[in-house]
């Protein structure tokens, strides 16, 4: 084959891909989404419905509120978050920052709504610190709000900061300490500058997870008005789809603004990766440093243990009695092996399905060199789009779009709905993957003979094995913790794991919905461990192989979402 006729070749493949792509996202997203627009100005006129909806008492509460509780859980969450980040990654040593970057994380691995139980559990009546401290914290309201938002957001503002802490380059620090700085002009001239588009970043994640979540309100927000419980007794309990429609909206909109100030300005700003980065010498592990360090690790790790020991309790807190009968509950009458078996097969295809997509659509926009640039662009603003649609407005234009298809209750509609839900985030993670990657891999390969089969199977996944693995990850643990964007497309067959505490939190029959997020908390350990495996035996083949300038640097941003 001539070059031109290769050339020609390869510049089809590459529309037929990128048209491939575009359907998939608007047929699975923009169409859904114009959908719950139009429905939320399915009024005479058009906007009659979000006056009336704005103009009332209860919505301004609930809007104001909403703001309230999210910028102080951001507040309180981002600031420990920087302070755990900056010891984990400056202060302690290689199998300490392991073990304490896997703590960090333990609280994302289970649902939001589970941290509000566990807050009723820490803080209610009868709770454990209730007893030990003699009075009982208002929990049901604000603050309870703002707690169960800290465990939820903690963890995602951790990995931000922590790979942010991670890049900083040891000879600016070195040079500083030359030329007479103390340690905190150090700080506040080296670290703050370089970490305030990472804070950013890590403040515009937080806020549309904790603004949009309503979970953690279901448990403890009592009488406290907030969107997504408006949002949550209109759809689920009234059944007003166009009254939900505006709710989402409303919703949606602080979420993207943020998020477009993000990609607009601090985005751009980041410190990129470098292969040559020189450990940062940050001096001793002061006391004054180690006691708040310790605090707040037990406070990290507290609900987890929660989590692991009441599920086995008999009547907490008023018989401590070991007992198995809860797990004998949700096994017979909670079905347990059903959901079990749902929420895997949805997070096993939201993970494979997911991951090929991601590396699909990110090879294209930065490997392929076969033009098309402008038609790119706007394939990469559609994927992007994904990362400021909240989970509670894509389920309900889900709903409106997909209701009377044959894919509608079925388990395939919650796959389809999982991997636009979390799509933006590793798509992210494949586009970092790809710029670090050796540019002239392709070119060699070609040079030597090779086909674009070749060149994909012999030569990119080969070098892009740990990016795979933590894509598909990533699609695999948050579908199995995810509420919000499948709580109106599941029936009594597609009912997964996460859902059923939700049910068991209406019930009051806590005991089942901790033992419930016990189960999924151990799937997801399992998947990290397993994630932990692979990549720990990756990393002793780079070092054991003949090529490892081919191999892509550890610095490939963590994903979030």
């Amino acid at each position: 084959m001539s070059r031109a006729s290769a050339q020609k070749s390869g510049r089809t493949g590459t529309a037929l891909t990128l048209t491939l792509l575009v359907a998939v996202i608007c047929v699975n997203m923009i169409l859904p989404m114009l959908t719950l627009l139009a429905k939320s100005v399915d009024y005479e006129p058009f906007y009659r419905g979000f006056v009336t909806t704005l103009s009332s008492r209860a919505t301004k509460q609930a809007l104001w509120n909403s703001i309230k509780v999210t910028l102080l859980s951001c507040a309180i969450a981002i600031g420990a978050a920087f302070f755990f980040a900056y010891i984990v990654e400056l202060k302690l040593g290689d199998r300490a920052r392991r073990l304490f970057r896997f703590l960090a994380i333990l609280p994302m691995l289970v649902p939001s709504i589970t941290h509000g139980i566990v807050i009723v559990y820490l803080f209610g009546k009868m709770g454990i610190f209730t007893r030990f401290l003699g009075f009982q914290l208002p929990i049901y309201g604000p603050l309870g709000i703002v707690m169960g938002s800290f465990f939820y957001a903690f963890p995602i503002a951790f990995l931000v900061l922590s790979q942010a802490f991670a890049n900083l380059d040891g000879r600016l620090f070195e040079n500083a300490v030359i030329l007479g700085a103390k340690p905190l002009r150090r700080f506040w001239d080296i670290v703050l500058p370089i970490m305030k588009y990472a804070v950013f970043s890590a403040f515009a994640v937080c806020f549309t997870m904790i603004f949009t979540d309503y979970g953690i309100p279901l448990s403890v927000g009592g009488t406290y008005s907030i969107l997504p419980l408006l949002f949550y007794k209109n759809v689920i309990g009234m059944l007003d789809f166009s009254k939900g429609a505006i709710y989402s909206t409303m919703i949606l909109m602080p979420a993207i603004l943020v998020y477009l100030l993000d990609i607009l300005y601090f985005s751009k700003k980041q410190v990129s990766a470098s292969h040559n980065l020189r450990k940062v010498d940050s001096g001793p592990f002061h006391l004054l440093q180690k006691i708040p360090f310790a605090l707040l690790t037990f406070c990290v790790v507290l609900p987890i243990l929660i989590i692991c020991v009441a599920p086995f309790v008999r009547a907490w807190p008023y018989d401590l009695g070991l007992t198995l009968r809860h797990f004998r509950r949700i096994i017979s009458v909670g079905a347990l092996g059903k959901l079990v078996g749902n929420s895997v097969v949805i997070s096993l295809l939201t993970g494979l399905l997911g991951t090929v997509l991601a590396f699909a659509a990110g090879y294209v926009y930065v490997r392929n060199k076969n033009g098309l640039h402008l038609f790119k662009k706007i394939t990469h603003g559609l994927y992007m789009v994904s990362l400021a649609i909240p989970g509670l407005a894509l389920g309900l234009s889900f709903a409106l779009f997909f209701r009377g298809t044959p894919l509608y209750s079925t388990l395939l509609i919650l796959v389809i709905v999982n991997i636009i839900h979390f799509f933006g985030s590793p798509y992210m993670m494949v586009i970092s993957h790809f710029k670090l990657l050796n540019p002239n891999l392709e070119a060699i390969c070609r040079t030597l003979g090779g086909s674009n089969f070749n060149v994909l199977f012999d030569v990119i996944i080969p070098n892009s094995r740990k990016m795979i693995t933590d894509v598909f990850v990533y699609f695999f643990t948050n579908s199995m913790i995810t509420i919000s964007a499948v709580s109106m497309l599941y029936n009594s067959r597609t009912m997964t794991l996460a859902l059923q505490i939700t049910a068991y939190n209406d019930q009051g029959t806590w005991e089942s919905a901790v033992a419930v997020s016990l189960v999924i908390l151990a799937i997801n350990v399992v998947m990290k461990a397993w994630q932990t495996f692979r990549l720990d035996r990756m990393s002793r083949r780079l070092h054991q192989g003949p090529a490892p300038a081919l191999a892509v640097d550890d610095a490939v941003s963590t994903g979030i979402g």
